[in-house]
């Protein structure tokens, strides 16, 4: 895969989490503050569309993952930082099997303010779990993400650098047609969406037209308090290519299918 991920993964990825194959779960360091965030992420990778191992306790379809991880913060807090309107994208090879490799670059907003950089970055090295991207480039630039007013259209553009767009699919009554369960930073279950554009070109960093790969999004609803109770999937991965016990537990008691 969908990859600073809330890294800066925030994903990105970044589920983009468990690139080590860690089998122990991950405690919340009680150097990070409270924290409780409310939006939405984007994400798109290298990954099979609609079947993205990398969130089902396996690892990339292509051994790496070159991905986008997007969060948009609507409201919430990092300690006593306010993050309401905060966006920014993690891109780079965000999970890979060889974990040496895991890289990304972080482009912030130009609206967001260098304090919620700094949170951001704290929030999602502890967020990308076991095997944080190295972050080798920092850059500030103009984002913007539109998500249509019926839900099923999601674009975001970095001029010059990235184009994203996805489309989700409904049933006849209204529903996401593609829910499942996930690894994921920012929770535990994810929408497949279909994967119209996704470009990416910033010179001397990286290019691609991974157009047709998978793509999701998902809410941000995600507090300090989730991690330090282990009520993550992503918390209790081995990345063995199936979902261990506990996932499966976990799985089923929030209501949802064990794929």
């Amino acid at each position: 895969m969908t990859k600073v991920s809330i890294a800066v993964t925030l994903a990105l990825a970044v589920a983009l989490l468990a690139a080590m194959g860690v089998s122990e779960t991950k405690e919340a360091p009680k150097t990070i503050p409270d924290f409780e965030v409310h939006g939405i992420s984007f994400t798109e990778c290298a990954c099979t569309a609609y079947a993205c191992p990398c969130r089902s306790n396996g690892h990339p379809t292509h051994g790496g993952c070159d991905a986008a991880d997007f969060a948009y913060i609507k409201h919430g807090h990092f300690g006593n930082v306010k993050m309401d309107g905060f966006k920014a994208v993690v891109v780079g090879d965000l999970i890979d099997k060889d974990a040496s490799k895991v890289h990304g670059t972080i482009y912030f907003d130009e609206k967001s303010t260098p304090e919620q950089q700094e949170a951001f970055k704290q929030m999602i090295a502890f967020m990308f779990a076991w095997n944080p991207p190295k972050i080798e480039t920092v850059k500030v630039v103009p984002i913007e993400f539109t998500e249509s007013a019926d839900h099923n259209t999601y674009t975001l553009t970095i001029p010059g650098i990235l184009e994203e767009k996805a489309l989700m699919k409904r049933d006849k009554e209204g529903k996401p047609l593609h829910t499942v369960p996930a690894m994921d930073l920012w929770g535990n279950k994810i929408t497949y969406v279909d994967n119209v554009v996704f470009k990416y070109h910033d010179k001397g960093i990286g290019e691609w037209d991974l157009s047709g790969r998978q793509a999701n999004v998902k809410e941000i609803n995600t507090t300090k308090a989730m991690w330090e109770q282990k009520k993550m999937l992503i918390q209790h991965g081995d990345m063995s290519g199936t979902w261990t016990a506990e996932q499966r537990k976990m799985i089923e008691h929030e209501g949802m299918k064990v794929e």
